[in-house]
């Protein structure tokens, strides 16, 4: 191998025609020409030769031949080894290969080590925050609880004094119903002797009790006198309407003998019961449902007569539908 290197190295030299002293490898090798003479040793005369004969030439001439074969085997043979490896360089590789390995497994054991380090110091600090939150966090539930427990209590004391209130309310209720219904009534019977007159023509200076008396007397053929007419006089009406005009006489059994016989009445002039508003209000309603043929007011009572049934008495708070299916199931 040594000796491949210093003969690469002698051929790849080079060559300068133009330097003094430099000889390359043909020329030391080349055999010399006879009477040539050497510039080294141009100074000192070589000694003389004997002649030389035809087969010594021949000899020199293959000599030359041969050389000239040789260098080109060797350069041949450089080219060839350019490509091959070398000891060194497989060794040199080898070295590359550990170092590589080691320095794998180095890095590979420093970056766990510093992947554990940083675990242990993210989970500490988390644990910390965790466990300081979860503090807060209890404290707040603890007090929440007790808040809590507070509201508990409170909310029981509030139902209790709703329930009682409730019950109150209830029983105001009835009681307003109660009220209501009997102001209705005493109202209601209070006008039992009333006669409520519509259409009576209006007059200036007009005397009504007389006028009263006159019109029973000669239309409806009852005998009546001033002094059974207890009061009468006009209440307000609609606009653009005879005001309505209210009769009070003196006992029930006048008013029978009038309302008996009111439908002789041969003018506009109408006699109805004086009936108060609430029971006006209840009478639209039982009409308005239109499951009655028959809905009117008797001694101080609205009254409704479903078809082929007897009549129902109806109050101001009765369910209209909820009596009437009780009547209908009865009648069953």
């Amino acid at each position: 191998m040594i000796f491949v290197s210093c003969i690469f190295y002698i051929t790849t030299m080079p060559v300068d025609n133009n330097q003094k002293g430099v000889k390359n490898v043909q020329t030391l090798l080349a055999p010399k020409k006879p009477g040539a003479i050497d510039k080294d040793s141009a100074k000192e005369k070589p000694p003389k030769q004997n002649k030389r004969s035809h087969s010594d030439v021949a000899n020199e001439s293959a000599e030359g031949v041969d050389m000239i074969g040789i260098q080109s085997d060797l350069s041949e043979i450089k080219q060839s080894l350019r490509g091959t490896v070398t000891k060194s360089d497989l060794k040199g590789a080898m070295d590359n290969l550990v170092q590589q390995k080691d320095l794998k497994v180095l890095v590979t054991d420093i970056v766990q080590k510093l992947l554990t380090n940083f675990e242990e110091k993210i989970t500490k600090k988390i644990e910390h925050v965790i466990w300081e939150r979860t503090g807060k966090l209890q404290d707040q539930l603890d007090s929440l609880m007790i808040e809590n427990e507070n509201i508990r209590e409170r909310i029981r004391a509030k139902d209790k004094i709703i329930e009682s209130l409730e019950e109150r309310v209830q029983d105001n209720t009835n009681r307003s119903i109660e009220a209501l219904k009997l102001a209705n009534y005493n109202e209601q019977y209070s006008r039992k002797h009333n006669i409520r007159m519509v259409n009576f023509p209006e007059k200036k200076g007009e005397i009504l009790r007389d006028e009263f008396v006159n019109l029973v007397k000669t239309e409806l053929k009852v005998e009546i006198q001033p002094s059974d007419v207890q009061a009468i006089h006009r209440i307000p009406g609609k606009d653009g309407f005879q005001k309505p005009v209210i009769v009070k006489v003196r006992n029930t059994d006048v008013k029978i003998q009038i309302m008996r016989q009111k439908k002789n009445l041969t003018k506009d002039v109408k006699f109805h019961d004086d009936i108060t508003q609430r029971n006006l209000g209840l009478m639209a309603r039982l009409k308005n449902t239109e499951k009655f043929e028959n809905v009117w007011f008797y001694n101080c009572n609205v009254y409704a007569k479903p078809e082929g049934k007897s009549r129902i008495r109806y109050d101001l708070f009765d369910n209209i539908d909820e009596k009437l299916k009780k009547k209908l199931k009865e009648g069953n």
